[in-house]
């Protein structure tokens, strides 16, 4: 259990009318805007009443609303069994209208085929789809987008034909109600990995919570069938070798805890790596090719494949749920141990840091995974970029440690960079600790590069640090420490490690 829980810290029709952008309402706020076209959105209007969310439409601000037109609430109480938006709870409908916004400005143009990266005021992520033929239509989650890129002063709207159905369950909860993965589902409920999947959200303290995140790749019925398997019976009977199927040591429970990693992983999220799973140490490979494969085994034999790839069945993945997703497959998944591959660890991806907050010494005993001392840490945006981010220390006194305890890594020999943001504030003596032991020679978080648009020297800038090389003899979770030497800042963002063949 307590690897789970650190895993647990480290998604067609043609358009009816011509693609058209429109300016002529920028000096109007959303709210405005909807009343003054209440002959599209009069539902909506009245939605944001109840709700008392008008005015916060009305706010000041950089968001994308997807609303809903007329039409689509009048389908939508259809299909709810309700004569009138009326009908529905306060509660539902305020949640309803927080799963429509997101706080930022996205054009159409901006949005790519896949998971939309930035959340919306509900927690979740919206879809986008493409679809060709005719006229391109761009889809959100199940509606298409009827009128692009509506400018307002504060956002852009954009038209819709159907009204987002916010997500509620838990991962275990869609698989349950989806047709096709009864084998599967039951299989988590024999594991005992059903309980930890129903988790959406822990509270560390008062003030700090983590939100679950897991990423689930299945077998649909008819790939177990195909292997003789008609039952969980018939699985156990394949994978159960130590009585328990709760045992984390049994092949069972190995077996199905190698099909879920922690972090949420859509389609577009997911790169040639090596991921942890919620099997203890040992890792799944993703291979990007024409089409996403796991555990691909590129030897060639006669022709033939040794190994035969998992292949990632797109048009039934993307499945959402409020902690997470999961994506069809093709083929059973076996556990194995794959090569070493190119890893990126983020070392600011551990739940409970929240963007724009700070916290102390005291705070970061309740977040697994960093520790400090004689500091905190300050999660900010990053003074570099926007949408960059990265941890700072709270102190720029010489003594200050941090500590991360890494996601399990392969066994095998890297080269290990770290990246960061330079500045001028930043320490220029630290000393890396790999498993405590000292790690590769002191380093310098202020780097100078010649400016080349002034006589003289540039200090504010991203870069990077080689630290070392390690050989990794077995494979589990590590720590990375760094130490100040001198006063000044840290700053962290995260670790490549590029697999050395020899």
């Amino acid at each position: 259990m307590f690897m789970i829980i650190m895993n647990l810290l480290m998604v067609s029709c043609r358009e009816e009318e011509p693609l058209e952008v429109f300016f002529e309402e920028e000096e109007l706020l959303i709210s405005a805007y909807l009343e003054e076209h209440e002959d599209k959105y009069s539902s909506l209007v009245q939605v944001l009443e109840i709700t008392e969310l008008k005015n916060t439409l009305n706010a000041y601000g950089h968001y994308t609303f997807f609303a809903p037109d007329n039409n689509a609430f009048q389908e939508f109480c259809n299909e709810n069994g309700k004569s009138s938006i009326t009908d529905f709870e306060k509660d539902y409908l305020t949640t309803l209208v927080k799963y429509h916004l997101i706080d930022i400005e996205l054009e159409c143009s901006y949005l790519r085929d896949g998971v939309i990266q930035d959340t919306t005021y509900s927690g979740d992520h919206l879809v986008i789809t493409y679809s060709t033929g005719g006229l391109e239509t761009i889809m959100v989650n199940d509606a298409n987008i009827m009128e692009r890129d509506i400018h307002v002063e504060n956002g852009i709207i954009h038209r819709i034909d159907g009204v987002l159905t916010p997500i509620v369950g838990s991962i275990m909860d869609r698989l349950r109600d989806f047709e096709g993965y009864a084998i599967f589902s039951e299989a988590l409920e024999v594991s005992g990995l059903s309980d930890t999947l129903d988790m959406i959200r822990i509270d560390l303290n008062d003030d700090i919570f983590i939100r679950s995140r897991f990423t689930i790749f299945t077998e649909p019925d008819e790939v177990y069938n195909q292997e003789g398997i008609f039952s969980i019976n018939d699985l156990l009977e394949k994978y159960s070798d130590k009585g328990n199927p709760t045992d984390e040591e049994n092949g069972f429970y190995q077996y199905m805890a190698y099909h879920v990693l922690p972090g949420l992983y859509f389609l577009n999220d997911i790169d040639s790596f090596n991921y942890p799973t919620l099997a203890e140490n040992k890792l799944v490979n993703v291979k990007i090719r024409d089409n996403i494969y796991l555990n691909w085994n590129g030897e060639q034999n006669g022709g033939q494949m040794t190994v035969h790839p998992v292949l990632v069945l797109e048009e039934f993945s993307n499945q959402q749920a409020k902690n997470g997703v999961f994506h069809a497959i093709d083929h059973i998944l076996e556990p194995c141990e794959p090569a070493p591959a190119y890893l990126m660890i983020d070392l600011t991806d551990y739940q409970g840091l929240s963007i724009g907050r700070s916290y102390s010494e005291k705070d970061l005993e309740d977040i697994p995974g960093i520790t400090c001392k004689n500091t905190g840490i300050y999660f900010r945006n990053s003074i570099l970029a926007d949408g960059e981010t990265n941890l700072q220390t709270t102190s720029n006194k010489a003594g200050w440690v941090v500590e991360f305890t890494l996601i399990p890594i392969l066994r095998g020999k890297y080269d290990v960079h770290l990246h960061f943001a330079s500045h001028s504030t930043n320490t220029n003596k630290v000393q890396g600790f790999w498993d405590g032991a000292r790690f590769g020679d002191i380093l310098d978080f202020e780097h100078q590069v010649r400016d080349p648009e002034y006589d003289g020297w540039k200090r504010d800038f991203n870069t990077s640090e080689y630290l070392g090389r390690i050989l990794l003899t077995d494979t589990r979770p590590h720590t990375i420490k760094f130490v100040s030497l001198e006063d000044g800042y840290g700053n962290f963002d995260y670790l490549i490690l590029w697999p050395v063949n020899n």
